[in-house]
């Protein structure tokens, strides 16, 4: 996996028993193998690959979400310390996947097909886990290499990811022209009104054309039919001088575009943990838009995506964001929260949507997803936290959070919560 661990590769004739069942594993540089856990060697592990040779990997090479699950499926070892020799009390630098693995993007197919959504053929772009659709003259590479850095990213930190994507691709659908993405939204609208969602429908009608993405969930038979998520994401592939106003053709260029990161990162948590339903619904701004700010600001060093927001009886328009400057959201809250004049109170965090949040709002929100995902160990209680979402369908409440997190209850997890905006890791 790593050029340590290709050096360490041992052949063995005796096939060991109790293995786990094949799995993707992916080393500190984000390089993949399939493979099946058989057994851990102390700071090591031993996995066979699907010619049957057998590896023995240092776990300190292994993806966060690796090492999760090898301590859950080898729970002799749970008390072992992962720790180097030698290693101070220092915290150590989280890695950054998305940044910092090397990715082959020669591999992409360009003309993989078409793919039809509403009256509209678009082309395929064919990554390893996206399917990026588009019309020339835009060039969909910046968005495939984009989508796979986050998918990496995720699958880094939660051990269940790569198995929801076993026979499933993601549709990433990129829109040339004002009438062709009207059109989009118009289509999702008459869906949502036809399945008697009539007041999604109304938002969905008044927010679109203003916003910049949108994500349109596909009828099951198209998903099925073409292998993918039902969950397709729709960016505008042109800039506009401001909302409302005629499309001009400039293309948006480049891969770490920060709305496109923000939205993309949604969007792998949202697969990863899965939906919610209405009851179990509070707090979903805090743990998923949190997280999507959080990614976006740690990627790319800015902001610059809007919440859009249909209001009132005649859904009016409005968006919020936080503050103005990203690299003054952590000093300005810092500062904030120690005048009283914000409350880092997880019960009023829990109870904000994008309907009711305002800048401050989506600072914490911020805040508190940097938190939760802080150090290796809260990265591990965040997984732990997707996963109870993903099996029960709600966020849970607060005092199980803090159950995840070693903490005792809700009091306990926000004073830490706290703490954490008053340290100077939180800058």
């Amino acid at each position: 996996m790593t050029r340590g661990a290709g050096a360490a590769l041992l052949l063995a004739m005796m096939m060991p028993t109790g293995a786990a069942e094949p799995r993707t594993w992916i080393s500190i540089d984000g390089r993949m193998i399939e493979a099946e856990l058989l057994r851990r060697l102390g700071a090591d592990v031993e996995l066979r690959d699907k010619d049957g040779r057998i590896s023995k990997v240092p776990m300190t090479s292994l993806s966060f979400a690796d090492q999760d699950y090898v301590n859950e499926f080898a729970p002799e070892d749970k008390t072992k310390s992962l720790a180097p020799s030698g290693a101070t009390g220092a915290k150590p630098k989280l890695p950054n996947p998305a940044k910092d693995a090397k990715l082959d993007t020669k591999v992409y197919n360009k003309a993989a097909g078409l793919f039809k959504v509403n009256d509209r053929s678009y082309n395929v772009c064919e990554t390893p886990h996206f399917k990026v659709l588009f019309m020339k003259p835009v060039d969909p590479m910046d968005v495939a290499e984009l989508a796979e850095r986050l998918w990496l990213d995720t699958a880094f930190f939660h051990s269940t990811f790569t198995q929801k994507w076993k026979d499933r691709k993601m549709a990433i659908m990129l829109v040339n022209d004002e009438e062709a993405y009207e059109d989009a939204g118009s289509w999702f609208a008459d869906m949502l009104n036809e399945a008697g969602q009539k007041d999604q429908a109304g938002k969905t009608r008044a927010t679109w054309p203003k916003s910049a993405s949108g994500t349109i969930y596909l009828p099951a038979k198209v998903a099925d039919d073409q292998g993918v998520h039902t969950q397709l994401r729709v960016f505008r592939a042109f800039e506009r001088s401001q909302y409302g106003g005629k499309a001009k053709p400039n293309f948006i260029k480049g891969v770490w575009i920060p709305f496109r990161t923000h939205c993309l990162a949604s969007d792998m948590l949202n697969i990863q943990a899965g939906g919610v339903s209405g009851i179990g619904a509070a707090g979903s701004f805090a743990i998923f838009t949190g997280h999507a700010y959080y990614k976006e600001i740690l990627l790319t060093g800015r902001s610059e995506t809007s919440i859009l927001r249909a209001t009132g009886t005649g859904n009016d328009v409005s968006g919020v964001g936080g503050f103005k400057d990203a690299k003054s959201w952590a000093p300005e809250l810092k500062k904030r929260v120690k005048k009283g004049d914000a409350r880092a109170a997880i019960a009023e965090l829990f109870g904000k949507d994008q309907e009711s949040a305002d800048e401050v709002t989506t600072v914490l929100a911020y805040s508190f997803a940097r938190f939760l995902q802080s150090s290796q160990e809260k990265l591990s209680a965040f997984n732990k936290l997707c996963e109870r979402i993903s099996t029960s369908n709600q966020i849970p409440e607060p005092d199980d959070i803090a159950k995840f997190y070693g903490l005792e209850n809700t009091a306990a997890l926000e004073k830490a919560w706290v703490a954490y905006i008053e340290s100077a890791e939180f800058r």
